[in-house]
């Protein structure tokens, strides 16, 4: 399969196919909170990713077709930027909302309040996205693959925290906190094993990934069942807030990331960073 891609000679694309992966993960973040943050009414700064996430769409699509215009550019790194500071504020946001009180145990404030993993999805999709225009060749893909992995590592804790409410019953709930260690390990690996060198890692890797793409899909499907058990018709709220839908995807939307990072890069005649 890889050799396949290789063939398809889509080296040169690669940079419009990385942006527009971007703009619709902003696109399906920004659904994603507009359910989660529904619940509370849109409580105060709740409506900022919000107005974030369609404005970063626009700033990625922007980039994408007008790659070579300094104004959009810059535009572009800002709202980037912006994003990580929406990600990192918004953790903090969800760890200061769970302390209601200095009694507070770690089960509250990490377990059954507000998922503290969510919110640095922002921070990760805009240093994707800044990594992809800013760099080129086999750098970019080790950078790319580094915060891959890093998304994993995410994903898993994202994943513990979720299942540890049930208590890791059924088993199965332990899946992708295994999937995504490994995929994690296999990006770092990776990233820093020249392909020439190790070509059995890009295989592994590519292996791992597709594990993580069926992993989400299936746990897609056990969220849905487990939303849809005991009812006689379909209950949207226990759809939106019990089971997250959208939670398990992630795993297969890293395992795409991870899958476009390692699509052969373009020949780079002055270096592996792109000059500006």
């Amino acid at each position: 399969m890889l050799n396949r891609l290789n063939q398809l000679n889509l080296s040169r694309y690669k940079t419009s196919i990385l942006l527009g992966f971007m703009a619709l993960n902003f696109l399906l973040t920004g659904v994603d909170v507009f359910i989660a943050h529904s619940e509370n009414g849109f409580f105060r700064w709740e409506v900022i990713p919000l107005i974030f996430s369609p404005l970063a769409v626009v700033a990625v699509l922007a980039q994408l077709v007008f790659q070579h215009n300094i104004v959009v550019k810059r535009t572009f790194q800002t709202v980037m930027w912006v994003g990580v500071v929406v990600g990192v504020v918004g953790t903090l946001f969800h760890l200061t909302g769970n302390a209601t009180s200095s009694q507070q145990s770690l089960n509250s404030l990490l377990v059954t309040g507000s998922p503290i993993a969510a919110p640095i999805a922002f921070a990760g999709i805009s240093c994707y996205a800044l990594a992809s225009v800013h760099y080129l060749g086999t750098i970019r893909r080790s950078k790319l693959l580094v915060l891959v992995g890093l998304g994993f590592l995410g994903a898993v804790i994202a994943a513990f925290l979720d299942h540890a409410r049930l208590g890791f019953v059924p088993s199965y709930t332990l899946i992708p906190l295994v999937s995504g260690t490994l995929a994690t390990l296999a990006c770092f690996y990776r990233a820093h094993s020249p392909a020439n060198l190790n070509p059995d890692a890009t295989y592994i890797l590519s292996s791992i990934l597709t594990l993580n793409l069926v992993v989400g899909i299936m746990g897609f499907g056990f969220h849905l069942f487990g939303d849809l058990a005991g009812a006689q018709t379909v209950v949207w709220a226990r759809i939106m807030y019990r089971n997250p839908l959208l939670g398990p995807l992630l795993f297969c939307n890293l395992a795409l990331l991870g899958g476009l990072s390692l699509l052969p890069e373009p020949d780079v005649r002055h270096g592996d960073v792109k000059i500006e």
